[in-house]
């Protein structure tokens, strides 16, 4: 018969407990016997920046975001400090003036949907850079989600006005 621990530990920062307590005092949640926890992930080594494919040259909030998608995807990056100089070609930093600038780089083989996170967030942070509708396409309200017509300046439903 497999002994059962005389301690507890919280899910979140995996602090111990007396095996009597409930719930940790720092986060709040219920206390777990050790072997309920999922193991650690090991933390992936990547290599040099320099030997990685740059996704993005933006300031620290695009980044951010860039990298909490990469991450809820389960794509390992790296995020440097860089200059203007580093971005991949296409990339226009002119626009962030005197922003300080950081890289998101990822190996070669995770560029596709790394990108593909990155032009979504591009069309948020810079509307104007998002491929205009064909004709006759239609969009969508992000409030509502109602069909639009291209050369729509309020929707009808919401009555949401586009900048």
């Amino acid at each position: 018969m497999a002994e059962v621990p005389y301690y507890k530990v919280c899910p979140q920062c995996r602090v111990e407990y007396t095996h009597v307590s409930l719930s940790c005092s720092d986060c709040n949640v219920g206390l777990v016997h050790p072997d309920a926890l999922a193991p650690e992930a090991v933390p992936v080594e990547l290599p040099a920046a320099a030997e990685l494919l740059c996704v993005r040259v933006a300031p620290i909030a695009w980044i951010r975001a860039l990298s909490e998608g990469l991450e809820q995807g389960g794509i390992s990056h790296r995020v440097e400090p860089a200059t203007a100089a580093d971005a991949p070609e296409g990339q226009n930093c002119e626009s962030f003036e005197d922003s300080q600038l950081f890289g998101l780089y990822v190996e070669p083989e995770a560029g596709a949907p790394a990108r593909e996170l990155d032009g979504a967030i591009a069309v948020q942070v810079l509307p104007e850079s998002a491929p205009p509708l064909a004709e006759g396409e239609e969009d969508t309200c992000p409030a509502c989600g109602t069909a639009l017509p291209a050369s729509a300046t309020e929707c009808p439903d919401c009555e949401l006005v586009f900048a």
